[in-house]
């Protein structure tokens, strides 16, 4: 501010003329001091606006930082509450997975589990089919045994009947229409083969009015 002053005042003195009166020279003093003063004002003015000016852009530069700092601070809440659902998140597909695991953990369990019911009922299976094949082969031996028992018992039966002891073991037996030796057999208590034998017949074929032998009843 003094640097202006001297300045100013070195300006205004150098345009004074030369040749001047003391009451001049005073009056060209104050009016150079006159015009210093008024440049002073002029100065201070400009100087008080300038400060004016920058107190307001400082409270413009300071509202924007505070509304940077809010939008900043929004931003940040925002993201955070984001990051937060996206850990929320996580966590839910973690634990879902943990249970699906363990779920796959429980069903490979029970398909072991299953497995070995399976070979073990494959293996009683097989035992099961093996006894009844057994159990079969007995059957058929058996039953082959009871045929033989009863073809031997119809043999026996015939055999016996024909030693009865009054001598006459034999009747004579014309054959009538629809008859056939087993039905022959049957009413004389006999069987178609001892029928045969007795009566040297190779075949079953009879014909009506043939004379056959049949055991007495």
């Amino acid at each position: 501010m003094l640097k202006y002053l001297v300045l100013l005042i070195a300006f205004f003195t150098s345009c004074t003329p030369i040749k001047s009166t003391s009451k001049d020279e005073k009056h060209q003093t104050e009016l150079t001091l006159h015009k210093v003063q008024a440049s002073i004002d002029d100065l201070r003015h400009d100087l008080n606006c300038f400060q004016t000016d920058l107190q307001i852009v400082d409270g413009k530069m300071k509202k924007q930082e505070k509304t940077f700092d809010g939008v900043k601070q929004e931003q940040i809440a925002q993201y955070q509450a984001k990051i937060d659902a996206l850990g929320e998140k996580l966590k839910s597909l973690e634990a879902k997975i943990a249970s699906f695991e363990k779920k796959q953990e429980s069903s490979f369990s029970d398909i072991k589990v299953l497995s070995q019911h399976a070979t073990e009922t494959s293996a009683s299976l097989t035992q099961y089919k093996s006894t009844i094949n057994e159990l079969e082969k007995n059957s058929i031996a058996q039953a082959q045994r009871l045929e033989e028992v009863k073809k031997l018992k119809q043999t026996l039966e015939a055999i016996a009947s024909s030693l009865k002891v009054d001598g006459a073991a034999f009747i004579s037996y014309k054959v009538k229409a629809g008859d056939s030796l087993e039905k022959i057999a049957k009413a004389h208590k006999t069987n178609v083969d001892y029928l045969k034998k007795i009566n040297n017949l190779d075949q079953d074929l009879i014909v009506v009015g043939q004379e056959l032998k049949v055991p007495r009843i």
